[in-house]
């Protein structure tokens, strides 16, 4: 039963992409075959819930394709659900936002087939099935990016997307071949140790390597970023869906060849800092930016450094949980665009509210430390059991993002009302991060960093985003400020060559 399940789970979006592209042939309405699309999809889903019953009853299973293999472990039933149920959803959005438009069908196929390619890379249990899934989701990608070519900057972004993805996807080829032919044929992603060490000194780091500028390519990390701020003038579908999906891919390839690239502990490291300076790169990219999608794609970008630098510290779970969260907030923040416009508008034209005084201000900094790390305490005595080292760092390094955020809401504001909420939605945070933490790390206790880069790593971004924070308040020297706001304007705004012509 499982087995078919599977099958028909793996081989229903792939027929959904058949099936759009035979009907945009002939004279069936592009809505009536976005519609298809979407309820098949829908469909697709409903398999992968089923995938999840059937796991939880028999554990994990493997289906041996020849010489590969797919598999339905709790990762893959769990990311194969988030995958099919928003694309279904962003999909079913697309049926109203694009109808009527001439390039309606192209973002239903493109789409469909970026979903069946990701569908298949998160089942993969193979080396060369998850090296084809992981190319094949980023030629998808880049056909929903050219959805409207006549647009310069549309051309611009499909140009710098592709020329990225092939670098980086040539590298995760060549790695591929070599395990390949060090393992005599295609080898399960579990056997991966024993190859990885039995690879000569300069040739397993090459490989891991390779491996990982794979990863931080499509996850859009420094310093292979150049793609995803020129994918605005994708429509909001296309957004929706490349950031719910494809941009986390790189932390599910780390998580997969783990037991390949943790073996090197500066490689680790590594990751961490890339990660790191990422994340503090484009928080300050997205402090300047005036525009909502502008602003989601840094936030993407900054939350994506966030997941990478996890993986660098071991903590796979961590990642893991961030991925699916972001995918689930940053796609319903990009349906839901244009009525963020309208709320930003309603409150600029609200009465700011009276700032706190000096004494207020300390209060409102002491109530800060206070609610953010009691409920960090309370969280791990009633639920916390198995969460590693690293994701312990990770949870601190959140505790004081929970800090900062609560202390500049009491001191723009300082009621009674500002701290209740405040401190209610802190604790409900909290609260719920450490226990899907928790139920994440259970679930994923399999896989293990062998050399996970220095726990206390996480200091040095967290001292960055504070004293970014300060600058961003006007609470540091002000031509520091002034020069980090010159330098994040200047690198957020696009350009592009004069003999390319301007954006339209």
């Amino acid at each position: 039963m499982s087995e078919l399940i599977l099958a028909l789970m793996l081989a229903l979006p792939w027929a959904t992409v058949v099936i759009a592209a035979s009907l945009g042939q002939r004279s069936f309405s592009p809505n009536l075959v976005a519609r298809v699309a979407a309820g098949l999809t829908g469909a697709g889903f409903v398999l992968a819930t089923g995938a999840a019953i059937s796991v939880g009853r028999t554990g994990p299973m493997n289906v041996e394709l020849g010489t590969s293999s797919v598999q339905l472990d709790p990762l893959s039933v769990v990311l194969s659900m988030l995958v099919l149920g928003l694309s279904a959803v962003i999909q079913s959005f697309a049926v109203r936002y694009l109808r009527g438009d001439r390039r309606q069908r192209w973002f239903v196929v493109s789409a469909t087939a970026l979903t069946a390619a990701t569908v298949l890379l998160v089942c993969a249990a193979s080396v060369v099935v998850f090296a084809v899934a992981w190319v094949t989701a980023g030629a998808a990608l880049v056909a929903a990016l050219a959805t409207y070519p006549e647009l310069a900057q549309a051309r611009e972004g499909v140009r710098r997307t592709a020329l990225r993805f092939a670098i980086a996807d040539a590298g995760l080829l060549v790695a591929v071949g070599v395990l390949v032919v060090a393992g005599g044929g295609d080898q399960p992603l579990s056997e991966l140790g024993s190859i990885a060490r039995s690879l000569a000194e300069p040739l397993g780091p090459t490989v891991a390597v390779l491996l990982v500028i794979a990863a931080l390519a499509h996850s859009s990390q420094l310093p292979f970023h150049g793609w995803l701020p020129f994918t605005l003038a994708a429509p909001t579908p296309v957004s929706a869906l490349m950031h719910a999906g494809v941009v986390n891919a790189g932390a599910i390839l780390l998580v997969r060849f783990s037991p390949v690239i943790s073996a090197y502990e500066w490689l680790m490291i590594a990751i961490m800092l890339i990660g790191a300076a990422t994340l503090v790169w484009a928080s300050a990219a997205r402090l300047v930016r005036p525009d909502v999608k502008g602003r989601l794609v840094y936030s993407t970008m900054a939350q994506m450094g966030f997941m990478i630098m996890a993986c660098g510290l071991g903590a796979y779970a961590a990642a893991i949980f961030h991925l699916i969260a972001h995918s689930l907030f940053k796609s319903s923040l990009f349906l839901g665009a244009g009525l963020g416009v309208r709320r930003y508008l309603a409150d600029a034209n609200r009465p700011a509210g009276k700032p706190a005084n000096g004494a207020q201000r300390v209060l409102a900094v002491l109530l800060a430390i206070v609610v953010p790390v009691a409920s960090v305490v309370v969280a791990e005595a009633l639920l916390a059991s198995s969460i590693s080292p690293a994701s312990l760092a990770l949870l601190a390094f959140v505790t004081a993002t929970g800090v900062i955020t609560l202390a500049a809401a009491l001191i723009g504001r300082f009621t009674l009302r500002t701290l209740l909420i405040g401190s209610v939605g802190i604790f409900s945070l909290i609260f719920a991060y450490v226990g899907f933490l928790d139920a994440f790390s259970v679930a994923l206790s399999p896989v293990a960093a062998s050399a996970p880069a220095p726990a206390w790593l996480v200091t040095i971004p967290a001292a960055a985003l504070l004293t970014l924070d300060l600058l961003a308040r006007g609470r540091m020297t002000s031509w520091l400020g002034d020069r980090v706001y010159a330098r994040a304007l200047t690198a957020t705004t696009p350009r592009l060559s004069p003999t390319k012509g301007l954006p339209r």
